[in-house]
């Protein structure tokens, strides 16, 4: 090393010295890349904090879409002239893409209510399970869809587990959603006001879901015949009420009997004094379309 210094031109000594202490110490303890969405902030003169801030939240676009194809009081769905319509099913993905955005757990300041909130998770969960059948139509039943391996012989599990959908910037599935909402929310209502796209589902509202309307729901969810009914000595009740049994009151019919019409109250007063048995219907998987596929 001392021969190479000896024998270096001074200019160049001079030159490496200066280099030396004009580079840095130590390099930056990481490095990215810059995202998109910086570049297109600074093309347009924001700042990262402007450009960085979560979307407002609004359900109108879903709403109104939901008022548009729902058929019979919301019992049924015209998803053909949905799917024939681009401008339509746009709106709708646009709305999914706000939902993958924002939730009331990564911007609870956008929802300060636990009703702001509520109406978040059911019309979220309504507006994917939405999507989902778009995105598969023609369908005769959600059961249909066939992702995985497994989907193709467990019914059901493609469209609920193995379709990830994204809420609030977190990957989850349909199951999973419905299991976080129903965990965190408490009430039991919220199991006639999720609509799964299949003819035994509570009937698709396009509500922001008060409590008034969830009582709404209660009401016309129990005093439908196929899913609430008191004959020769047995209650007869919609397979949700056996799914869910935890969500609900130990006295599933005496809670039942504050929704239920004079009739059917007396009848199920009768039945909890007697101690009928309770037979749950089988569960009608068709899809709650307007016009059957096969039709």
């Amino acid at each position: 090393m001392k021969k190479f210094w000896s024998k270096c031109p001074v200019f160049l000594v001079i030159f490496f010295l200066a280099a030396c202490q004009s580079a840095p110490k130590t390099l930056p303890d990481e490095t990215r890349e810059i995202s998109s969405s910086e570049v297109s902030a600074m093309e347009s003169g924001q700042s990262g904090s402007e450009s960085e801030l979560s979307p407002v939240y609004n359900d109108e676009t879903y709403l109104a879409l939901v008022r548009k194809f729902s058929v019979e009081g919301g019992e049924k769905v015209d998803y053909a002239a949905w799917k024939d319509s681009a401008e339509d099913l746009e709106a709708l993905d646009a709305h999914v893409g706000l939902i993958a955005a924002v939730s009331p757990d990564n911007s609870p300041e956008q929802f300060p209510g636990r009703a702001s909130a509520r109406s978040y998770w059911i019309n979220s969960y309504n507006a994917l399970v939405l999507q989902a059948v778009l995105q598969y139509w023609p369908l005769d039943t959600v059961r249909d869809v066939k992702i995985s391996l497994s989907s193709r012989v467990v019914p059901g599990k493609g469209f609920f587990y193995d379709r990830e959908v994204i809420v609030g910037g977190e990957i989850t599935n349909l199951y999973k959603l419905e299991k976080q909402v129903l965990k965190q929310q408490k009430d039991p209502r919220l199991h006639f006001a999720l609509n799964c796209a299949s003819s035994s589902c509570p009937v698709l509202r396009p509500w922001e879901w008060t409590d008034e309307q969830l009582d709404q729901a209660a009401r016309e969810f129990v005093n439908k015949p196929d899913n609430v009914s008191v004959a020769d000595g047995k209650v007869y009740l919609s397979s949700i009420f056996k799914w869910y049994k935890k969500d609900f009151p130990g006295e599933i019919v005496v809670y039942l009997q504050q929704y239920a019409d004079p009739e059917l109250a007396q009848k199920l007063n009768t039945a909890e004094r007697d101690n009928y048995s309770i037979k749950y219907e089988k569960y009608d998987w068709s899809l709650n379309d307007s016009e059957p596929v096969d039709g």
